[in-house]
């Protein structure tokens, strides 16, 4: 099944433009060579556009690779993501965009100084900001790689060092302008290599009835019990993915995007935009594992349980192969819109990256560096990323399992807690830089904790939903093999460890028979999914950093500007625009001088 002339045209195309949207507006704007023009589009950006560049920013290749790969193993129980998401972005526009907006910031961690009156708490979340980025880049990487390598041949080190030099040429020159419509038109490419994908696959199974026939198990997956230790629950996908997309929000390639909007209504509608769109997109991902699932009951073999695809990650791109073989370029078309995920996320992190290592460290160290100098000193610290980013990605590469788990886990160590930080010190009066900080090691110590314990205890790794039939996998080089066969031998698991993939054969069969015997209150702890370790970090935090504020001094001098008041920020804002609303455009941008004014008096 290899690639025809039309996919590696569609392939390459994609990847050229995205390349000449970043020189372009290199040199279209080189004239506007400032800092907050490189960083934040002059603040003057308009809202569609920055609303769809937040979307595909954080849609990467965890869900267009991750999420089929979840739901063809697990079932659809993934995508209640949506909800954690919905409440995640609603909760920012509502009561974070109002206090950080007006601020008038370009690293989001300048947030701290203001608040504290110190740095300690902005070089943590700096800090805790920088290693999320990199192995949020680094996983991205990875995952798209395997897919190319399956898809295209290249090996993975060919396609690691390709996406490093295309992302940070077209980020360095272009800046965020350049980021944010070169996301416009990947998000294009993206959605529309979904919607071959899946329907494609529903017309392989037979239709829609026959989707919902042979992939029952998939689809009716949802579970409703309050059991932290079944990895997908409506509970616990629901309310594990909220902290996780709360931190999001908060993450500089997000404010970013808040800052370069003009007002607060603006900056809001960024969220109101992006949550229906990022939800949609995040179900047809989902359901794109059940139709695949559907699609090779209906050929008679499970590519999973057969071990054809030994790699989870591989699933999604095995079946485009198989499906679009005869149809050329709609497998580059799929290839395009999984390197435009990728390209996008790398862009965004690359670019923020750049915005706080100048605005928190190198502009503290010299303030009266010139405007022009700096610009060229933020497009060096791009490359240099880049190539940070390349080399974790190696490191990445080596820990076998779903990129969604190994994201997930791993990060849940840092974005509950710092989200923890946040909420705090807009919620809490009384916060101060002891608590958070405590409270946000305290928080990151119980998920790393968690993690050590799932990943490298005696408990049984979670088991697949049951395979389909194999008895005609021939067609696919490999002789039929039963149910009983294929669940004994390739049920490969996801567990994060360096084992072998022969050990993990044998820990998988035998996970399946131990999942029934009784397990003692350690056991049952390291058995808590992955998606609830964001959460109950952040509760931690949450908790323990309010008892130690309590016991510890507040600052003497507090700027009531960095904190929420839902009177000023909700009641009396949403006033202000209604009232406002019936009057000429101009009102708009009297909003923010409105609220700028509130904001001085002392929030509660």
């Amino acid at each position: 099944m290899p690639f025809a002339v039309a996919d590696y045209l569609v392939f390459f195309c994609t990847i050229g433009i995205s390349f000449a949207i970043g020189v372009f507006f290199g040199v279209w704007e080189r004239k506007r060579n400032t800092p907050v023009d490189y960083f934040l589009a002059g603040r003057n950006s308009r809202t569609w556009p920055v609303a769809l560049s937040f979307v595909v920013t954080f849609q990467s290749s965890l869900m267009i690779l991750g999420f089929p790969a979840e739901g063809y193993a697990y079932g659809i129980g993934v995508a209640y993501y949506v909800v954690g998401v919905s409440v995640a972005y609603m909760f920012a526009a509502l009561f974070i965009v109002p206090v950080f907006h007006p601020l008038k910031l370009t690293s989001v961690n300048e947030y701290f100084r203001l608040r504290y009156g110190n740095n300690v708490v902005r070089y943590m979340t700096l800090i805790a900001g920088m290693i999320y980025s990199l192995f949020y880049m680094a996983t991205v990487m990875v995952g798209t790689c395997v897919a190319l390598d399956i898809v295209l041949g290249i090996p993975f080190w060919g396609t690691i060092l390709a996406y490093t030099f295309v992302t940070t040429i077209y980020t360095s020159v272009g800046g965020i302008k350049a980021v944010i419509w070169t996301d416009v038109f990947q998000l294009l490419v993206m959605v529309t290599g979904m919607i071959a994908v899946l329907v494609k696959s529903t017309t392989g199974a037979g239709g829609v009835e026959k989707v919902f026939e042979y992939a029952k198990d998939r689809i009716g997956s949802t579970d409703f019990r309050l059991n932290p230790t079944i990895r997908y629950t409506v509970w616990n996908t629901s309310s594990g993915s909220f902290s996780t997309y709360l931190y999001i929000t908060l993450m500089q390639p997000a404010m970013q995007r808040v800052y370069s909007t003009p007002t607060v209504k603006t900056a809001r509608n960024l969220y109101f935009i992006s949550a229906p769109f990022y939800s949609v997109f995040m179900l047809m991902a989902a359901f794109e594992g059940a139709t695949i699932f559907a699609y090779y009951m209906a050929k008679r073999c499970d590519i999973l349980g057969a071990g054809i695809v030994d790699n989870i990650n591989g699933i999604l791109p095995f079946a485009v192969l198989d499906l679009f073989q005869q149809l050329p370029g709609l497998a580059g078309l799929f290839t395009a819109s999984l390197s435009s995920a990728a390209l996008s996320t790398m862009s965004s992190c690359l670019s923020s990256l750049s915005a706080v290592t100048y605005e928190d460290i190198i502009k503290i160290k010299f303030p009266d560096m010139h405007p022009y100098k700096a610009t060229k000193l933020s497009k060096l610290l791009v490359l240099m990323y880049g190539l940070i980013a390349m080399g974790l990605a190696f490191a990445v590469s080596l820990i076998p399992g779903s990129v969604v788990a190994i994201f997930d886990s791993f990060m849940g160590c840092l974005d509950g807690p710092i989200a923890a930080i946040y909420l705090l010190s807009m919620m809490y009066r009384k916060a101060t830089t002891k608590g958070v900080i405590t409270g946000a090691i305290c928080g990151s110590a119980i998920a790393f904790w968690l993690n050590i314990g799932s990943h490298f205890s005696e408990v049984p790794t979670y088991p697949y939903l049951p395979s389909g039939p194999t008895d005609q996998c021939g067609i696919y080089g490999k002789s039929g093999f039963s149910n009983v066969s294929a669940h004994a031998f390739y049920h490969f698991t996801d567990n994060l460890t360096s084992l072998t993939v022969n050990q993990q054969m044998i820990i998988s069969t035998i996970a399946t028979d131990e999942n029934a015997r009784n397990l003692s209150v350690l056991e049952t702890i390291y058995s808590i999914s992955f998606v609830l370790f964001s959460l109950i970090s952040m509760v931690t935090s949450i908790v323990i950093g309010f008892l130690v504020s309590l016991c510890t001094s507040p600052p003497e001098k507090l700027d009531g500007r960095c904190l929420f008041s839902f009177k000023k920020h909700v009641i009396e804002e949403l006033r202000v625009q209604k009232s406002s609303s019936a009057s000429t455009a101009g009102a708009d941008t009297d909003t923010d001088e409105v609220t700028n004014v509130m904001m001085k008096d002392e929030a509660f």
